[in-house]
């Protein structure tokens, strides 16, 4: 018994901690992403917070100084960098800055990871639910993304760990499950705002499995829990409730500054219904899209897993159908659908369970064992090697990514693809300039990305004296200690970063002036992937 309890608990927890160390281990070489300087803002000012609640908590819990520690990134809800912001404070004592904060991520990345294998395993067996956890972590632009001081993971495990809970409590009548569900579920909706299609997804899967008042009303529950919960993880929401909370409402759906996307070979605000159908299909290894696919067919032909599967199946179909209906204005390639992903490695994990058990039957019935083994070993090595070799010649560069349905990143090339995005790229540079480069020489990269260059210029990557461009005034989001970003023309810089970005150069496309001053400039360095170039530093 005691064996059986180890390999039960001991497999997922030892899952955990490995999850956790190749990310903590490959940490270091994940370039800064756009959007992380703003969420390293946020978590360092709502730990000064935190701070003077225990110190002064008369003080802290007044209206001006919530609004000066809690307005910081206050367009989107707190509670993902409340929890990096607490890792990085004890993180920051044995690592770097960044991992520092990149940490609390990685941990509830690793857990899901745990959580993953065990709603697999427990209705489909122990090799689904390890492939499904190895699914999850060779889709690359996954495993780049786990690494990130950003909310789209942490959105993704917050959806996840409430359908794990939906699910593993579902025969309990007790109403107090609801009452979970619903914590659960403000937390989510305090991490990001895709947390809002759960209830949506949960209530389709009920009317097509289990039509019971009870379980119904547990959602009730679970919605008018959520409420207080979601206000309560949100300081900035204790002063002018109604007046954030409408602001806040109407950022996450009308007045959210648009961010177009390149697709197909164009660009496109918003782009058509089936992009997020092809990103997906795009930036999956072929291998998981067709065990997936095969999970898909094993589950839709019965019940016999009680509905786990059309569970997963609609988990990961909802996020894609959101941003199908071309109500968004913001889009960053699969960013936005992170959230299916674990859903799609799980559906991986049961068709690999399938297709292995097929394969058994057939081979038993030849008395062929060596004949069933073999079969499992090409398997999967027809599963994973194909984007382990990719991963392996495109490290770190992920969010370059495409699988091989598309033919790769050269082929996704000339299907009119983005080639990458979010300057992870940068770090690239920065040997060359600092060695290379004048005192007070000026550095202009894409218009937004400034506060990446400043914050690797805070932590030393990149030379204190070197001068950071932007297109206009605007004071670093990293506070009052960093240096601000000098307001001049790109045409009056002596380097500059440049990211193959197709969305960059918006509806000009090769007209774009940026483009034109580019072309006149001198080609320092360039990186490029089976001929596509993905990153070029140029110099006056």
């Amino acid at each position: 018994m005691k064996s059986l309890n180890l390999q039960r608990w001991g497999i997922p927890v030892l899952i955990t901690i490995l999850v956790f160390v190749l990310l903590l281990v490959t940490a270091p070489d994940i370039g800064l992403t756009w959007d992380e300087p703003a969420y390293i803002a946020a978590a360092r000012s709502y730990m000064g917070w935190f701070e003077q609640a225990f110190t002064n908590p008369k003080e802290a819990f007044s209206e001006g100084a919530i609004t000066n520690a809690w307005q910081v990134n206050s367009e989107h809800p707190p509670m993902d960098k409340i929890w990096s912001g607490v890792v990085w404070s004890v993180a920051r004592n044995f690592t770097n800055d960044l991992v520092a904060h990149r940490m609390g991520n990685m941990i509830l990345v690793a857990v899901m990871a745990g959580l993953l294998y065990i709603l697999i395993r427990d209705a489909y067996g122990q090799i689904a639910g390890l492939v499904a956890v190895g699914a999850l972590f060779t889709m690359p632009r996954f495993f780049f993304h786990a690494h990130l001081s950003a909310l789209d993971v942490p959105a993704a495990v917050s959806v996840f760990i409430v359908t794990f809970a939906f699910w593993k409590t579902i025969e309990y009548k007790k109403w107090t499950w609801g009452l979970l569900l619903g914590l659960l579920w403000g937390l989510a909706l305090a991490t990001k705002i895709n947390a809002v299609f759960v209830p949506v997804t949960l209530g389709l899967w009920l009317l097509i499995f289990r039509r019971e008042l009870w379980l119904f009303v547990r959602l009730i529950i679970m919605g008018v829990t959520a409420i207080p919960m979601f206000i309560a993880a949100w300081p900035w929401l204790y002063f002018q409730t109604i007046e954030r909370l409408t602001a806040y409402i109407g950022f996450v759906t009308d007045e959210h500054w648009e961010i177009g996307q390149y697709y197909l070979g164009q660009f496109f605000l918003p782009p058509p219904w089936h992009f997020g159908f092809v990103m997906t299909w795009a930036v999956l290894p072929l291998g998981l899209t067709i065990l997936y696919f095969v999970g898909i067919f094993s589950t839709g032909r019965a019940r016999q897993d009680n509905g786990l599967g059309w569970l997963l199946f609609l988990s990961a179909l909802t996020p894609i159908l959101a941003i199908s209906t071309g109500k968004s204005m913001v889009y960053d390639n699969e960013r936005l659908i992170m959230a299916s992903f674990p859903f799609l490695a799980g559906l991986a994990g049961i068709g690999f369970g399938w297709v292995v058990s097929g394969w058994q039957k057939l081979s038993t019935s030849w008395s062929r064992p060596l004949v069933s083994r073999s079969g499992i070993v090409i398997l999967v090595l027809l599963a994973f090697v194909p984007q382990l070799v990719t991963m392996f010649r495109l490290y770190p560069h992920y969010l370059s990514y495409y699988g091989e349905s598309v033919g790769g990143l050269a082929g996704a090339t000339r299907m009119g693809l983005e080639t990458t995005y979010w300057c992870e790229t940068y770090s690239m540079a920065f040997s060359i300039i600092n060695e290379q480069a004048q005192p007070k020489d000026r550095i202009w990269a894409d218009p937004w990305s400034h506060d990446v260059l400043i914050y690797y210029q805070t932590q030393g990557y990149l030379r204190d004296d070197l001068i950071i461009l932007a297109p206009f005034q605007v004071p670093s989001i990293l506070g009052p200690d960093a240096p601000s970003p000098l307001a001049m023309p790109m045409t009056s810089a002596d380097w500059y970063i440049f990211q193959h970005r197709q969305s960059t150069m918006g509806y000009e496309g090769e007209n774009n002036p940026m483009l034109k001053t580019l072309k006149k400039k001198e080609i320092v360095y360039e990186y490029s992937f089976d001929g596509v170039p993905i990153f070029t530093l140029y110099k006056k």
